[in-house]
């Protein structure tokens, strides 16, 4: 650094010089305070930087994961459909096979079986009762026999 010209009746030169070492040590230390922060704003910088493409990535892997889930469970969804489907099928077979329309004449038929049951119970109810009519009698007789 270029020093100032020696003059009568000014300022003493080692004085002036060691003021000035001073302020060149001050600048310097600010230049390097200076360094320091633009190095840490990059480094901030790089490491922000990071951090976004790191969750980027993050989030990616996540979204990719859940439309996998999600196909699944369309799959499954598409299975539980197709299984509806086929018990609906197989029930309404069912219902069209074994409740078809009573015909008339079948039912009228029915009742004609009903009725001649009850009249088979009603003459084996009288022949039971003659039966025990006539075992009472001779057991009566056997009775007084004894």
């Amino acid at each position: 650094m270029e020093r100032y010209p020696l003059v009568k009746r000014g300022y003493d030169p080692v004085a002036v010089d060691s003021d000035i070492e001073t302020l060149e040590n001050v600048i310097k230390s600010y230049k390097d305070k200076d360094n320091a922060i633009k190095n840490a704003i990059i480094s901030a910088q790089v490491a922000a930087d990071n951090m976004i493409k790191n969750a980027k990535m993050q989030a990616d892997e996540y979204k990719a994961q859940i439309v996998r889930e999600l196909d699944n469970v369309r799959r499954e969804v598409a299975r539980e459909r197709t299984k509806i489907q086929e018990f609906q099928d197989i029930y309404a077979t069912l219902i069209l096979k074994h409740l078809k329309p009573l015909d008339k004449e079948e039912v009228s038929e029915l009742h004609s079986r009903l009725n001649e049951i009850d009249r088979l119970i009603d003459h084996l109810m009288e022949t039971d009762t003659a039966l025990n009519r006539t075992s009472g009698i001779v057991a009566n007789d056997d009775e007084d026999s004894k």
